[in-house]
């Protein structure tokens, strides 16, 4: 099957490796050099749901060394001064043998990895445009090009999309009385606020807030917005300092209505683009690419390839739904300060806390999806 990719990012690029050791012959259009690509100052959440997808593409391996596992997540609510803590022993029985509730990993140097990974296929062909000259030589096109897609611009493809009220300001901090093996969800009123451990003391902050506090904050000096910072961490977690300049990005949630268009299919952040509460981005745009090369292996669906973009959408509804949910009603809930929202909110931290059902339950839906 001869298949187009518009986008090279870490979707895109997933997707080409993924659909190449399926078989595919791969065409990877991106306007971006490599360099370009790469240099990009993020970090991810990666879930057993990812370690699996890059299992059986054989690239884990290789990724093993970049990726700094954690063996708790603490979610802490700080309006009921709550916490509960996800362990190892809250995974199911196949996930519990890594030894971690998952990893967290820079973009530079996942993508330098996946990049360096595709160089060594010979059935992907990057070729440096994001133009398909002739699109009847496919049998699929695969949009991959992000949350501003050209592509779904010049499909004119709906989709249902609000910007929150809030930014999110990301800062890669050093931090003491914090074991290098936690990682952190707090639900304050401003919004989510995550810390991701990078090796050692080094961790990442993601801090969602309205856009006036974040105006604010972002003017502070670096001592003052440690300062900020101290209110909002936990007792006995003290930051150090800053290691690079803080950046603030706008939130958006967007879905597309379907997601295919013909022949087209969109992928990852194509198609949806959710608050980054929970980390479930990347694992979820990688889901996309687990789905779409099951149906493209599929001996039925070969024979019949026009169908594959209508099982696809079909296929992807569920998770990309339930994800959807879950995200913007942890924002939500994080934000509120309705005395009528305080029973329930205790409710499901006493349950959390009791119950281990009740982790595992949650924790499965976040570390594996629907």
């Amino acid at each position: 099957m001869n298949i187009a990719i518009i986008g090279s990012g870490l979707t895109g690029s997933f997707a080409a490796i993924s659909l190449a050791k399926a078989g595919c012959r791969i065409d990877l259009y991106e306007r971006l050099s490599d360099e370009e690509l790469i240099n990009r100052d993020r970090c991810y959440a990666i879930t057993h749901s990812s370690r699996k997808l890059l299992v059986n593409i054989g690239i884990w391996q290789s990724l093993l060394s970049d990726l700094v596992p954690f063996k708790y997540l603490n979610v802490i609510d700080c309006g009921l001064n709550k916490n509960v803590k996800f362990r190892v022993s809250d995974l199911n029985n196949l996930d519990k043998k890594y030894s971690c509730v998952g990893w967290i990993v820079e973009h530079k140097k996942i993508m330098l990895s996946i990049l360096e990974f595709i160089s060594k296929i010979d059935n992907i062909n990057k070729i440096p445009t994001s133009v398909i000259p002739n699109t009847t030589n496919y049998d699929l096109i695969v949009a991959a090009d992000g949350a501003n897609s050209a592509t779904k611009k010049k499909l004119k493809t709906p989709s249902f999309k609000f910007d929150y009220d809030q930014v999110c300001i990301t800062a890669k901090v050093l931090l003491r009385g914090v074991k290098s093996t936690e990682a952190f969800e707090i639900l304050n009123n401003q919004g989510p606020f995550a810390v991701l451990p990078l090796g050692g003391d080094l961790f990442q902050i993601v801090c969602s807030q309205s856009v006036e506090n974040a105006n604010f904050n972002m003017s502070r000096s670096k001592s003052l917005f440690l300062d900020y910072l101290s209110t909002i961490l936990p007792y006995g977690v003290e930051p150090d300092s800053i290691i690079d300049e803080p950046k603030a990005y706008p939130i958006k949630f967007e879905l597309n209505y379907s997601f295919h268009s013909g022949k087209y299919i969109y992928l990852g952040e194509t198609s949806h683009l959710f608050h980054p509460v929970g980390g479930q981005g990347l694992n979820l745009c990688w889901r996309d690419v687990k789905c779409l090369t099951s149906l493209v292996s599929s001996p039925l669906l070969k024979k019949n390839k026009f169908s594959i973009p209508i099982f696809y959408s079909i296929s992807r509804l569920v998770d990309v739904l339930s994800i959807s949910i879950l995200t913007d009603t942890l924002v939500r809930y994080s934000r509120s300060n309705l005395n009528i929202f305080f029973i329930p909110r205790f409710l499901v931290f006493l349950c959390l806390k009791k119950s281990r059902f009740a982790r595992k339950f949650i924790l499965n839906i976040m570390t594996n999806g629907l």
